[in-house]
C-alpha cells in the first residue's frame, strides 16, 4: 500500500512538474510573440511620423533652387533714315547677343514664384483638427505642430533647448535595459529630438517632453546645467493637470532611464520633482494644459529655473487660459 502511493504521489508530481514546463514554454513563446508585436508597434509608428514629417515639409517652399531669373525681353527696331536694307536690331539687357531684323520675337514669361508656405495647421489630417474642438481630447500630432510653432521663437535665455515629439515615448517607454536591441532603439529615438539634433548638450538648456498615456496628457521639462563638458546636473519637472493617472514615479521611469543614457557626462544622478499647477475642471482639457503651460513657460525666459526649482508655477496658467488656447489653435486650424 505505501509502495502504491509513493508511486502514484511521483506520478501525480511528474504530471506536475510537466505542466509547469508547459506553461513556461507557453509564456516564453507569448513573450517572444509581443517582443515581436511591439517591434512592428515602433516600426508602424516611426512609419507613421515620417509620413506627417514628410508631408509637412513637402508643404515648405524649396529654397534649394536658387533665385529665380527674370527672363529676357528682346526688343528690335530700325532707323527708317538708312532705308530697307540697312536695318539694326537693339537688344536691351540680353546676354544672347544680336538678333536679325524679321526673327522671330521670344515669348516673354512670367517670373516663376515659389509657392507661399502652407500654414502647418491646415495641412494636418482632418482628425487631429477635430480634436481642438470643444470637448475633444487633442491629438499627439495637434501637440507637435504647437511645439513646431512655439519652439521656432525662443527668448535668450531658451536658445537651443529642444522639445521631443509626441512618437518619442512610444518607442522607448517599454525597453529593458538588458535585453538585446537596446542600445539600438536607444539611437534610433534621438531623431525625434526636435527642431534639431543635439550636437553639444552645453547648448541645450532645456527639453519639454509631452507625456500620453491612460488617456491623459502631461509636460515633463527637463533643466540641464552644465558644469563641465564631463559635469552635467539635470533636474526633471513633472507638471500634471490631473494628479493621479500619471504617477510621477511611473511615468518618469523611461523618461530617467533614456536621459541617462543620452546626456553625456552626467556627473550625479538625475533628480525629479512634481510641480503644482492648476487642475483641469473636466476630463477633456489635459492637452491643452500642456501646451498653455509649455507657452507660459517658455516666456518666463530668464525667470524660468528659479520659477521651476522653487515650484512657484501654480498661477502660471488659469482655467480661461486654457479655453482661450483651445479657441486659438481652432481658428488655426479652420484657416481663420
Amino acid at each position: 500500500m505505501r509502495i502504491h502511493r509513493q508511486v502514484h504521489f511521483e506520478t501525480v508530481q511528474d504530471k506536475i512538474q510537466k505542466r509547469e514546463r508547459e506553461l513556461k514554454e507557453q509564456i516564453e513563446a507569448l513573450e517572444a510573440k509581443n517582443a515581436e508585436l511591439q517591434r512592428q508597434l515602433r516600426e508602424a509608428r516611426d512609419a507613421l511620423a515620417d509620413a506627417m514629417v514628410g508631408r509637412r515639409e513637402s508643404s515648405k517652399p524649396n529654397h534649394a533652387a536658387g533665385p529665380s531669373i527674370d527672363p529676357v525681353e528682346i526688343s528690335s527696331n530700325h532707323d527708317d533714315k538708312k532705308g530697307a536694307e540697312t536695318h539694326e536690331p537693339t537688344v536691351a539687357s540680353t546676354a544672347l547677343g544680336s538678333t536679325k531684323r524679321g526673327a522671330k520675337k521670344p515669348q516673354q514669361r512670367s517670373a516663376r514664384k515659389p509657392a507661399p508656405p502652407q500654414n502647418p495647421w491646415i495641412i494636418l489630417p482632418s482628425p487631429v483638427k477635430q480634436s481642438i474642438k470643444p470637448r475633444e481630447m487633442v491629438k499627439g500630432d495637434l501637440i507637435n505642430t504647437f511645439m513646431e510653432e512655439t519652439f521656432s521663437q525662443l527668448p535668450p535665455a531658451l536658445t537651443g533647448s529642444r522639445y521631443l515629439s509626441t512618437y518619442w515615448l512610444p518607442r522607448v517607454e517599454n525597453l529593458d535595459v538588458g535585453k538585446p536591441g537596446f542600445l539600438e532603439e536607444m539611437e534610433a529615438s534621438k531623431k525625434w529630438i526636435l527642431p534639431l539634433p543635439v550636437m553639444d548638450w552645453a547648448q541645450v538648456p532645456y527639453m519639454f517632453i509631452p507625456i500620453h498615456g491612460y488617456f491623459h496628457w502631461s509636460l515633463m521639462v527637463v533643466r540641464i546645467f552644465t558644469i563641465t563638458p564631463s559635469h552635467r546636473q539635470v533636474r526633471v519637472y513633472h507638471l500634471d493637470s490631473h494628479p493621479g493617472i500619471h504617477l510621477t514615479n511611473r511615468v518618469g521611469t523611461p523618461v530617467l532611464t533614456w536621459l541617462e543614457h543620452t546626456i553625456q557626462g552626467l556627473g550625479e544622478p538625475i533628480k525629479l520633482a512634481k510641480s503644482n499647477v492648476v487642475k483641469q475642471v473636466n476630463t477633456y482639457d489635459c492637452g491643452v494644459h500642456v501646451m498653455a503651460h509649455t507657452r507660459s513657460l517658455i516666456q518666463l525666459d530668464e525667470k524660468l529655473g528659479w520659477k521651476l526649482a522653487t515650484n512657484n508655477i501654480k498661477y502660471l496658467v488659469k482655467v480661461a487660459d486654457v479655453k482661450q488656447l483651445r479657441n486659438e489653435i481652432l481658428a488655426k486650424v479652420s484657416g481663420a
